[in-house]
């Protein structure tokens, strides 16, 4: 095998893989046995990779056999020979049967499963012995409800064991699981279970944040009234405070349970039912960056095989290690995070505020709890960095060895801090989506980390950079595109019987190609630079800018904490305007001395990111997942409907935009 590539300046390279990491890896022992069984030999990662998207028969087959996934039948053929959906979604390994449960309930009885941290506050240790009995409990309670196969679920969780139990428990019977975190407001969680329309609806009857008890019970009787569908309610209370159960006023014929009532009911888990390989598991929902989400409907056998993919081969998470991913219920880093038990690693899991402390409480839980694999967002970096935190002074963090970042992009600015702050290792900048329940762009224990980009292709998917002739190119910016199906697309969409809605969203720019709608551009040595949504891309005077180079830009402008640009088409004019909205660090105003330092540090990274008007604004639109809405924004100016303010954590936040933002600007540029 090559050793690791050098074709970049030394200064850009942040990180190297360890000889012991590179001959270790579970990804240089997939290449050896591919190699052992007769495919050809592998120098490095690209031709890998170019040998997973030619040959996707043997990949994929091979791979789940490599990774030991639990199931019954022949891998063959890979995909049904019927046309799908769309032009990439096919049924795959139709003659393949499996239990998403059992993967994941595979580990040793003592095995510790879930380590949970509700701000600190309420610690918990749940091993594998005890996760199974529990998973059993609700498994035999959903029977008894007379819940089969095809039923729905959804849940109003925080990030807490009940979650994961309760999901295993519906998964183990063949129903389809929908979650939806604390961190959505009333209108949010209404609109997905409506469009979910589930059977079940499971509970938390309050939550912790910021020190203080969040009472839900009226939500959750909004949620019973307003959804005809559903017929039983399990409620958890996880922090043992509400004991009124009684007083909450659901509608005639509706079940109610209380979880820990469950627990107490012994029952024998029983996973010998398997399920076809695209067997509904989760009813996602998109960000809705882009207008109302997408209802994604994804396979079980899908999912794990992409989620085992990108944890052992991209990631190598190891069998006792210990995975902590900072998110919410509602975002699919959730899913991804729970597929690591099918590793027989411990998920990490923290319910509540993550700046506690300034974001002390998730670092010391790392610390203490010695996580090995750390996932967070560009989003949480910034903003511990803003507040002066430096972890690696604070915390030892002995057992890192990896960090992981999602949700936006991560600029190379923060990739120093990494490094300079917290500790020098492998920093995995990953990007994908929902729409995929995955990553286009992973981590490679095979490569070295370049400041600012992703270090690769995900395996079996053909990720290209369309220009825009559709021409495939490198070393340019276009649209990100994938040209061959891949298990954890969408088996389909909610209400989309013909799959009409299905193509529209990936397939009306290039037939059998998946546009996916971010902006990338591929390096020469085979890396990645994700610059944000398409639709978001700006054109002053004709020339296209992305946002994310915007915001990296003003990464160097310590007062002001969260940026978002927009275009701005002044009545008549032939061209938009950039109008930036900055949400300013405590105590600092907007002053003439401010815009002349955002306007200066902007030229000179490129003239063309100079904005005509710059607005002080309370707060920016975000989804939950941290991800800015810029088109809410975008719509509003033009005096349209935002069209998805139920996406968003803080719908309340565009009346300000809608109003003073919009006369501001009117006043100022017509």
């Amino acid at each position: 095998m090559k050793d690791i590539d050098t074709h970049h300046n030394p200064s850009e390279i942040v990180w190297s893989p360890s000889e012991e990491l590179r001959n270790g890896c579970a990804l240089r022992r997939f290449m050896q046995e591919l190699t052992a069984s007769g495919e050809q030999g592998f120098d490095d990662f690209e031709q890998l990779h170019n040998w997973s998207v030619r040959e996707p028969a043997k990949f994929w087959s091979n791979l789940i056999r490599f990774l030991g996934l639990k199931g019954e039948g022949s891998l063959e053929p890979y995909v049904d020979a019927l046309e799908g959906p769309t032009p990439l979604a096919k049924r795959w390994f139709p003659n393949f049967k499996l239990n998403f449960t059992e993967n994941l309930l595979s580990g040793a009885e003592d095995q510790l499963a879930i380590i949970s941290w509700s701000e600190g506050e309420l610690k918990r240790r749940i091993t594998m012995g005890e996760m199974r009995s529990s998973v059993a409990s609700v498994q035999g309670h959903l029977k008894r409800s007379g819940i089969v196969s095809g039923a729905r679920v959804f849940a109003y969780l925080p990030n807490i064991p009940e979650a994961v139990i309760c999901m295993a428990g519906a998964a183990s019977i063949g129903a389809a699981w929908s979650s939806c975190g604390t961190d959505y407001q009333e209108q949010g969680v209404l609109s997905r279970a409506a469009r979910v329309a589930p059977t079940v609806l499971i509970a938390a009857t309050s939550f912790l944040w910021r020190g203080k008890v969040v009472n839900l019970t009226e939500t959750v009787r909004q949620l019973v009234e307003k959804t005809p569908s559903i017929e039983h309610v399990i409620l958890v209370d996880y922090l043992g405070r509400d004991k009124n159960y009684g007083s909450i006023k659901f509608r005639s014929g509706v079940s109610v349970a209380d979880y820990l009532d469950l627990l107490r009911t012994p029952t024998q888990l029983d996973l010998s039912e398997k399920f076809s390989f695209s067997h509904p598991l989760y009813i996602m929902f998109s960000s809705g960056t882009t207008g109302a989400p997408k209802g994604l409907v994804h396979g079980a056998g899908g999912t794990l095989l992409e989620h085992m993919k990108e944890l052992v081969l991209h990631g190598d998470l190891r069998s006792g290690d210990r995975l902590f991913y900072q998110t919410s219920t509602s975002w699919m880093m959730w899913n991804w995070l729970v597929s690591a038990l099918a590793r027989e690693a411990t998920i990490v899991m923290y319910d509540g505020d993550p700046l506690c402390e300034d974001g002390r409480t998730v670092w010391r839980l790392n610390d203490e709890e010695r996580v090995t694999h750390f996932g967070t967002s560009a989003a949480f970096l910034g903003a511990t960095e803003r507040l002066g935190v430096v972890p690696g002074n604070e915390f030892p963090l002995t057992e890192l060895r990896a960090m992981l970042s999602t949700g936006s992009t991560l600029y190379g600015a923060q990739f120093d801090y990494v490094m300079r702050s917290i500790k020098p290792l492998w920093l995995q900048s990953i990007s994908g989506g929902t729409d995929i329940l995955g990553c286009f762009g992973l981590g490679c224990p095979l490569k070295p980390v370049i400041r600012g980009e992703v270090q690769c292709k995900s395996l079996g998917y053909n990720v290209q950079v369309f220009n825009a002739e559709a021409k495939a190119v490198i070393g340019q910016e276009g649209e990100l595109v994938c040209a061959s199906p891949a298990p954890s697309m969408p088996i389909s969409f909610l209400d989309d019987p013909d799959g009409a809605h299905y193509r529209a969203a990936y397939f009306a720019e290039y037939g059998s190609v998946w546009r996916h709608g971010d902006l990338l551009e591929e390096t020469p040595h085979g890396g990645l630079i994700f610059l944000g949504r398409s639709d978001a891309t700006l054109k002053p005077a004709g020339v296209r800018v992305a946002t994310v180079d915007i915001y990296g830009a003003l990464q160097a402008v310590p007062s002001v904490q969260q940026a978002l640009a927009v275009g701005y088409l002044p009545a008549g004019a032939a061209s938009e305007r950039i109008v930036l909205f900055v949400v300013l660090a405590k105590e600092n105003v907007l002053d003439d001395a401010l815009k002349q330092e955002i306007n200066g540090v902007l030229k000179n990274t490129n003239a063309f990111y100079v904005p005509a008007l710059i607005l002080q604004a309370p707060e920016l639109p975000r989804t939950p997942n941290n991800k800015l809405s810029e088109l809410s924004v975008k719509r509003l100016l033009r005096g349209e409907d935002p069209g998805n303010s139920a996406a968003l954590a803080n719908p309340e936040s565009l009346t300000f935009f809608s109003t003073i933002g919009l006369e501001r600007i009117r006043e100022a540029l017509g």
